[in-house]
């Protein structure tokens, strides 16, 4: 360790004039930044000139990558570590404690590592993170109030549109929060590519090529891609922690709308569709994010072992086990279980608590299904799992079904290989809304009115639906209970149909190269964490999301349903600007 250049200090002497200083008192106050706001600064300037990486100087003095880059925020008292920063440094205490007029950045040559410090950022700058943090809520929460307590109008649940405005807008006129951290390129080449087949497919079926309905069909798959670059140009490093609170307590909230509101209705009417949370009348929503939330928890109960959450875990994952098979969607059974698995082999690496809480999901998923199949007979699961018993390929051959027709399509005009039948003209979110106008007012998808009125009452058809879709919904097959099996809606269908096989494999591979690339991500910080650091969390939850949405693709258009992929974008933009900036300071 680095002798200072002034010669041997006491303990006393040295931290004496800093003690008490700076720690902010009140419920915040483990979380509080020093008063003088520029000890962080002099910390990251002292190991600059030392010749130090922010991990190297955490190797010195114990403590993590994560944890240093917090001390250099501003974001934990300093204090309690100075002694050992200034050894590893080589400077004195009383140096920490000058003016940074004193020492100032430019009187010094940058080490090679300074151009890759993270840019500090004053209280009023966080104001984008604040932003994102808003409207990620908003989306969440939006429809308790349209649907669930009525006290706003429907027409609030278009909340996505201005979100996705003002987050793109916030994002074109604000500098990047970290200009050394640059968002992975292969999403926007993708999407531009996509657009180029778009075009393609939109002017080579100009006859039944619509703009509105074309526009909803490229704003469904290309608006998360606008949301996931602008969230990542916003977000200020070191504010993880902050999404994560918000999930969890968005969790809780979902948990005590479905156990203390929404289970005495079902068991005063048996009917399992009023189990939805803040998500109205879209049970598959609530499923799909508390399957996000699963991820989340076991996560913060593996690395987070100090947060009060953490000890709360497994009666967390239990009831949230709970609401997702009251919920009934058995479609979503098996994606469940494959969830489940991929977090506990992916968390087993961090051996310990994490092979613990994935023995325990995987435990609580099978226990939780055999009591409900066994003691909840109306939800139908015990009935599924005889069914998948008699044949394991029941589920893949019934959706295959769907799928013939498609190739049939492609049989009779090979050209729809290649251009499709036009954006919007078959199965996709944009055809249903403006086709299915007259009935999609019902129920939790409001835009049949607001179609009704933009269209004068004109019903929009096009010659492919007329022939291969519109069949399909009126001899669809109730496959217990449900039609999800045999509807001819599917992300992968429409996309087949709609823009060919180029179109098809580009919104593909956008999803499984984010599913890929957060796993990856996934993978290295959970063999690197240290305890206390909520990014493997974090990361747990964004690769699960990805996970999900391919395989909810299969059974709906859900790659265009803006409350599910902007969620899913929104938390892969935060993984990764938090990840790569770590590996910038390195």
């Amino acid at each position: 360790m680095t002798t200072p250049a002034t010669g041997p200090w006491s303990f006393g002497s040295r931290l004496g004039p800093l003690r008490g200083r700076g720690r902010r008192q009140g419920p915040n106050a483990g979380e509080a930044s020093v008063a003088d706001p520029e000890l962080g600064s002099r910390i990251a300037l002292a190991r600059r000139r030392a010749g130090l990486t922010a991990k190297e100087l955490g190797r010195r003095i114990g403590l993590s990558l994560w944890h240093v880059q917090r001390l250099e925020r501003d974001a934990v008292d300093a204090t309690p570590h100075l002694l050992a920063i200034a050894d590893a440094t080589g400077r004195p205490v009383s140096w920490f404690q000058e003016t940074v007029q004193r020492t100032p950045i430019a009187a010094s040559a940058p080490s090679p590592s300074s151009a890759a410090e993270p840019e500090r950022t004053a209280p009023g700058a966080r104001f984008p993170t604040v932003l994102v943090l808003g409207s990620l809520t908003l989306l969440l929460v939006i429809r308790a109030f349209t649907e669930l307590l009525s006290v706003l109008p429907r027409a609030a649940n278009f909340v996505d549109i201005p979100i996705f405005v003002l987050l793109g807008v916030a994002a074109a006129f604000s500098s990047p929060a970290t200009k050394q951290v640059r968002a992975p390129a292969p999403a926007l080449v993708i999407a531009f590519l996509f657009l180029a087949v778009f075009a393609l497919a939109a002017m080579t079926n100009l006859t039944r090529v619509e703009p509105a309905p074309a526009l909803m069909f490229l704003y469904g798959f290309i608006g998360p891609v606008v949301v996931f670059y602008a969230v990542h140009r916003l977000w200020i490093p070191g504010s993880a922690v902050r999404l994560s609170r918000l999930l969890v307590v968005i969790t809780v909230l979902q948990l005590v709308l479905a156990f203390g509101v929404q289970l005495p209705e079902y068991l005063a009417t048996k009917n399992p569709d009023v189990i939805a949370g803040t998500f109205g009348e879209n049970a598959y929503q609530l499923v799909f994010f508390l399957l996000v939330s699963v991820g989340l928890l076991a996560g913060i109960f593996t690395f987070e072992r100090r947060r009060l959450v953490s000890k709360l875990v497994p009666f967390l994952l239990l009831a949230v086990m709970v609401v997702i098979f009251l919920a009934q969607y058995r479609s979503l059974l098996i994606t469940t279980f494959l969830t489940t698995l991929l977090l506990g082999a992916v968390l087993s690496f961090a051996r310990g608590r994490g092979a613990l809480i994935g023995i325990l999901a995987v435990g609580g998923l099978l226990c939780t299904l055999v009591y409900v199949a066994q003691n909840v007979p109306e939800l139908k699961f015990g009935t599924a799992i005889e069914q998948s018993r008699g044949d394991p390929t029941s589920f893949v051959k019934q959706r295959l079904g769907p799928a013939q027709v498609v190739g049939q399509l492609y049989t009779e005009d090979a050209r729809f290989i290649l251009t499709g039948t036009g954006p919007g003209t078959y199965s996709s979110r944009g055809w249903q809304t403006f086709a299915r106008a007259a009935i999609s007012s019902s129920g939790s998808n409001v835009a049949g009115d607001y179609v009704k009125a933009l269209t004068n009452g004109r019903l929009y058809t096009t010659d492919v639906s007329d022939k291969y879709v519109v069949p399909q919904l009126l001899d669809a097959e109730v496959v217990d209970g449900s039609r999800a099996l045999s509807s001819p809606f599917s992300s992968y269908l429409s996309l087949l149909a709609e823009v060919g096989v180029l179109g098809f494999a580009l919104i593909v591979g956008l999803y499984v190269w984010a599913f890929l690339f957060t796993l990856r991500m996934t993978m290295t910080s959970v063999r690197t964490a240290s305890d206390g650091d909520p990014l493997p969390a974090l990361l747990c939850a964004s690769t699960v999301s990805m996970f999900v949405l391919l395989q909810m693709a299969v059974l709906e258009n859900w790659f265009e349903v803006t409350r599910l992929t902007f969620l899913a974008w929104i938390v892969f933009a935060v993984v990764t600007k938090e990840f790569n900036a770590r590996r910038v300071t390195a």
